[in-house]
């Protein structure tokens, strides 16, 4: 039973290791478009803010120690504020926060890779990038067959494992090589002799026999039957 175990084991993880690979995908960024801050959350302790633009119910999840310059939360991004946000639309975090003025941000919020202010007439004031953004400011393809290929390298090993062992258990279970009827085993001895000779009774020739049939037994000795001759 562990053996089959096993074998189903590495099944699933040669399936697992498959299915990571094959979620590599290519990475675009997604632009917000122009618009005002409606909420802003900043948690000082993880320092992550969660943002949520006016007219639109997506959220958005800041890493603020991960931008240049640093986002230091509500100091830098306030209500009413002009932003357009570029983020990852592969990625998102499930979030349920409530500010003390009663905000409640819950959903799902998409990484933010870049923010750019503007002023009221539109023009730039400052953006801050991440660092993914500073190393693919174009977007990248995200392979995940590295991480895959090692999973199911595993999972084969344990297929492997377990299949060596089936296969010897059954070789045990089968025993030593069998006989074919009328073959010797080794165990068995060679065929005794004969403890004494056959014995051969004579047979008595019959009233046409030759001569060449007689059994070789004398007559017994004795008068003849018949009389003197004078």
């Amino acid at each position: 039973m562990l053996r089959w175990l096993i074998c189903l084991t590495g099944l699933l993880v040669v399936g697992l290791g498959l299915a990571v690979g094959w979620q590599s995908h290519q990475v675009a960024y997604r632009s917000s478009g122009r618009a005002a801050i409606a909420h802003y959350l900043s948690d000082p302790q993880t320092h992550e803010g969660y943002l949520q633009l006016e007219g639109s119910p997506t959220l958005y999840l800041l890493r603020e120690q991960d931008f240049t310059p640093p986002i230091k939360g509500t100091a830098t991004l306030k209500d009413l504020m002009l932003v357009a946000v570029l983020y990852r639309p592969d990625e998102s975090t499930a979030i349920d926060v409530r500010a003390r003025l009663g905000t409640h941000l819950v959903g799902s919020a998409y990484a933010v890779v870049a923010v750019t202010l503007y002023d009221l007439n539109g023009a730039v004031t400052q953006k801050f990038t991440s660092a993914l953004y500073r190393q693919y400011p174009q977007g990248f393809y995200e392979n995940d067959w590295p991480l895959g290929g090692g999973v199911s390298l595993l999972g084969l090993l344990l297929l492997l494992g377990g299949g060596v062992s089936l296969w010897r258990r059954r070789g045990e279970r089968g025993g030593g090589p069998q006989t074919t009827p009328g073959q010797k085993t080794r165990s068995e001895g060679p065929a005794l002799a004969p403890l004494g000779p056959a014995l051969r009774l004579p047979t008595r020739p019959g009233p046409g026999a030759s001569g060449s049939g007689h059994s070789g037994l004398r007559p017994p000795s004795g008068p003849s039957s018949l009389g003197r001759r004078s």
